[in-house]
């Protein structure tokens, strides 16, 4: 690949990632716009097909993670200073920000005490939990570097034979023969091996590490074909289990979302590879996607602030409405319109010498 486009397949990622972590967060204005129409209608399988599809999201943040630092070599005090300890900093400073934001908007008064407690023993954000889990990923990080480096290709393919075994055939047919009053063992799991701290990294390593010259358009369409046909089981599931349960809501109908996530990482992955080697983008295309990508931390850090808790933002979906757009693509525009500012202020904090390292 040629120099200039290094790593851009990854800033790809990195963009489309972030695009699904805000949709995730459009409660039923898009992620769960489905549930508003009737399940026979072809609207709602759309709906809720995009809606499994977006939880690709954080396996695709965790994915790039292992693609890009569990080939390098480092000293344990460097990982804890530059990694673990820069990470928890940015934890600590945005959970206080959006302690801060509750208090500003009157909903509590200001007590460290109950700051701390929140902090460590819950989230002062839905989506930090993200944060949560990826300081103990860097802390493992030694240990996986060590593993992934002397596993066989064989292996890794074992290795998500098992992942898809556990994460995907087997709570599928757990429900479809035994629903929720019965079913395999509790202790027949490998809840290790299945931690998304660890099959989401080995996945984005051995995608990037060990296939990056394996995909050809035919390869990649079937990879899709396979994806598709797991988003509907995941679909039909999910229904199923709405008619028994007699529920769909956001709270209760997510349980097969994730199901066959490894398959739907892999294609998003794989595509965005295939499609930087295959049809390198102009320089100027490139530059926006590396500037874009660079910023999507601070856009996920910055999302649930813009599209919550800004008025903007809800003239904006009041605004898409009236226009009369189908609602899905109007959700995908504010998200769209979420991403583009939470793109520019993190431009303009990455200028700022001590918040340059926050975002």
């Amino acid at each position: 690949m040629a120099q200039n486009q290094r790593h851009l397949d990854i800033e790809l990622i990195r963009i489309i990632a972030c695009f699904f972590v805000i949709f995730n967060h459009t409660g039923e204005d898009g992620f769960f716009l489905f549930s508003r129409y009737d399940w026979k209608s072809i609207s709602f399988w759309i709906y809720l097909m995009i809606s499994i599809f977006c939880k690709c999201s954080v396996p695709l943040f965790f994915a790039v993670t292992g693609a890009l630092l569990l080939e390098k070599e480092e000293t344990a005090g460097r990982l804890w200073r530059h990694r673990i300890g820069r990470t928890g900093l940015i934890l600590l400073f945005w959970s206080f920000f959006y302690y801060l934001e509750e208090i500003r908007l009157g909903w509590r008064t200001f007590q460290i005490g109950e700051f701390a407690g929140q902090f460590f023993y819950g989230d002062w954000n839905l989506s930090f939990w993200y944060l949560y889990a990826y300081i103990p990923l860097l802390m493992t990080l030694p240990l996986l570097r060590k593993m992934v480096k002397s596993l066989t290709d064989r292996d890794f393919c074992y290795l998500f034979f098992l992942a898809f075994a556990f994460l995907s055939l087997l709570p599928a047919l757990q429900y479809l023969f035994w629903q929720e009053n019965h079913g395999f063992n509790e202790n027949f799991r490998i809840d290790w091996l299945c931690s998304p701290i660890f099959i989401w990294p080995c996945l984005g390593y051995f995608l990037y590490r060990r296939m990056g010259h394996f995909w050809n358009g035919k390869r990649v369409a079937l990879l899709w074909l396979a994806d598709l046909a797991g988003m509907a089981a995941a679909g039909v599931l999910t229904c199923w289990q709405a008619s028994i349960t007699e529920m769909l809501d956001e709270n209760h109908s997510q349980t097969f979302f994730t199901t066959f996530s490894l398959i739907n990482c892999s294609a998003v992955f794989v595509s965005c590879q295939y499609v930087v080697k295959r049809f390198p983008p102009p320089e100027t295309v490139s530059r926006l996607i590396r500037s874009a990508g660079s910023c999507t931390l601070g856009i996920y850090l910055l999302h649930w602030l813009l599209l919550k808790r800004t008025k903007g933002t809800a003239a904006l979906q009041q605004a898409l409405c009236r226009t009369g757009l189908n609602p899905m693509v109007s959700a995908f525009l504010c998200c769209g319109a979420v991403f583009l500012l939470g793109w520019a202020v993190t431009a303009a904090l990455k200028k700022v010498p001590f918040l340059r390292q926050l975002v």
